[in-house]
């Protein structure tokens, strides 16, 4: 069984959409005034540009870099910066933004992949007007970069968030059964059995403290790293090891 990829169907939308920006009345003409601006430009105007950029795997083949640069130097033109992400478009769906890279591998998940596909293609765009203007070489790293750390931060928070604030459904019997209120968010439950895990030895307090300061107050784990004089990737082990023994006094 074939899987799509979950960003066939806007690829093909945003196709459509560019070439019905291209039969616009004054797409010739600007097209036009950008390629005596920009040599990269002059064969074919931004319509050519666009299809002159291919990729080897990450990577613009030939002069494909030199057309990048050039529309990011008119992207304040709405037509170059339109054609900047149409010509970007098979590098953004080749990045993978579709496995969650939160760091615990515990319950991680993502929203739907066309959701994901759809801010990941809004993230470049935005990239495209902050840096619209800027001279700037390896143009394709910098644009897509910027879309996947940001889109990866805001799925980061927004996890967060829901755990401080969804409250847990009926599927959570363990936790009814030790007789938590239901009225009590996650983020108070799990503060709740932590006090219950350290009271009883099951976990050490350094280890609830790293918990709490994770799962119930939500800061990054790479902060709570820092406020404890732990490295990077060891935080991030202490964390996967302190939850797995407080689900495991769960049990």
């Amino acid at each position: 069984m074939t899987t799509l990829h979950p960003m066939r169907g806007l690829l093909e939308s945003l196709t459509s959409e560019w070439q019905a920006l291209l039969r616009a009345p004054n797409a010739a003409a600007e097209s036009a005034r950008l390629a005596d601006i920009e040599p990269a430009l002059a064969q074919g105007g931004v319509a050519g540009a666009v299809a002159g950029v291919t990729w080897r795997s990450y990577r613009p083949v030939g002069d494909g870099g030199l057309a990048l640069s050039a529309l990011l130097r008119q992207a304040g033109s709405p037509l170059a910066a339109r054609a900047l992400l149409q010509a970007l478009l098979p590098r953004l769906a080749a990045e993978n933004v579709y496995t969650p890279t939160y760091g615990h591998q515990l319950d991680e998940h993502w929203q739907s992949p066309a959701d994901t596909a759809a801010d990941l293609v809004a993230e470049c765009f935005a990239a495209i007007k902050r840096h619209a203007g800027e001279d700037r070489q390896d143009v394709d790293r910098l644009l897509v970069g910027q879309a996947a750390r940001r889109l990866r931060t805001a799925r980061q928070a927004r996890r967060r968030q829901l755990s401080r604030t969804t409250a847990l459904g009926p599927s959570h019997a363990s936790w009814a059964a030790r007789g938590l209120d239901d009225a009590l968010t996650t983020a108070e439950r799990v503060a709740q059995v932590l006090v219950e895990a350290v009271q009883g030895g099951r976990i050490t307090p350094a280890q609830a403290s790293l918990v709490y300061a994770a799962r119930v107050k939500g800061v990054p784990a790479s902060e709570v790293g820092r406020c404890h004089g732990m490295a990077p990737r060891a935080i991030y082990y202490a964390l996967e090891r302190a939850e797995q023994h407080l689900v495991g006094s769960l049990a």
